[in-house]
């Protein structure tokens, strides 16, 4: 009973209101043991205007399939005493839950925004440069012109104008506001900016000053801001383990930690975009 209270408790943190992970198109219904089976469709069929010869002739579309497997989040676990539990003022145990659910979702979306963001830039995925003046770092500042230019490079790739979604980094959101208040504010208002859907992350990753994505928890480089179409991504969660677990003869008291299966990533390399600071 108290691992699915806990569970329960952890699922319902997990997609707080007002986070993006909520834009990207849940698979939750196609996780089976820990693991997505997709297929990705063949090629789109050629149209021939006014034909003239017949019969035409068919082509076979080849499908490939697609095993996606959700990866293991633990938490550290944590100690709570006997003491602790009885002597404090509320429930200790479901208050390091929460603590442990929050870390969850912290490391979660730091995966995920790194999975969405392209590797490098192609028309498909572009990765654009910022062109500002110097913004005081030794890095070029994002300005609104910049979007422009995201919005136009989607436009050129024929995505459509729904579902566009931009994780603005604490950098650029900074240009921005400088650039000019009432603009920004007028952003902040409806959460919109080019035709693209507004949240503010400060844990998109980082990219070379050749525009190439750096690694995984690379903590230098040139900072950028993470763009997507929420029909082009997903996110999948499988099971979630863990209770408190009594450690009498040891701990006196209690240990609590939890492992969780999450994958969050485009279904293509289509769709994702990124804006990194140039070097100025």
């Amino acid at each position: 009973m108290l691992k699915q209270i806990f569970a329960a408790i952890i699922l319902a943190l997990f997609y707080p209101d007002g986070s993006w992970l909520n834009e990207l198109t849940s698979m939750d219904h196609m996780v089976e043991f820990n693991t997505i089976n997709l297929s990705q469709i063949g090629a789109d069929p050629n149209v021939i205007k006014d034909n003239t010869t017949w019969p035409l002739t068919p082509t076979q579309r080849t499908d490939s399939g697609i095993q996606i497997p959700l990866a293991t989040y633990d938490t550290e676990p944590t100690h709570v005493t006997n003491v602790e539990e009885l002597e404090t003022a509320y429930d200790k145990c479901e208050s390091v839950v929460r603590q442990h659910a929050n870390a969850l979702y912290t490391k979660a979306c730091l995966s995920a925004a790194y999975n969405i963001a392209p590797a490098s830039n192609t028309t498909a995925t572009p990765v654009l440069a910022t062109t500002g003046a110097n913004r005081g770092d030794g890095n070029k500042a994002l300005t609104y012109k910049d979007l422009l230019k995201l919005r136009t490079a989607f436009n050129k790739a024929n995505y459509p104008m729904q579902g566009r979604v931009l994780l603005l980094s604490t950098e650029h959101e900074e240009d921005l506001l400088a650039e000019d208040v009432n603009r920004y504010n007028r952003i902040m208002e409806t959460g919109q900016v080019a035709g693209f859907k507004v949240y503010t992350f400060n844990g998109n990753p980082t990219y070379t000053t050749a525009g190439a994505k750096n690694a995984y928890g690379t903590l230098t480089g040139q900072p950028s801001s993470v763009a997507f179409l929420n029909s082009e991504v997903m996110r999948a969660m499988g099971d979630i383990e863990g209770e408190p677990e009594k450690r009498w003869a040891d701990y006196r008291g209690w240990l609590l930690g939890f492992q969780m299966r999450f994958v969050a990533m485009p279904f293509r390399s289509k769709g994702i975009a990124a804006i990194y600071s140039a070097t100025a």
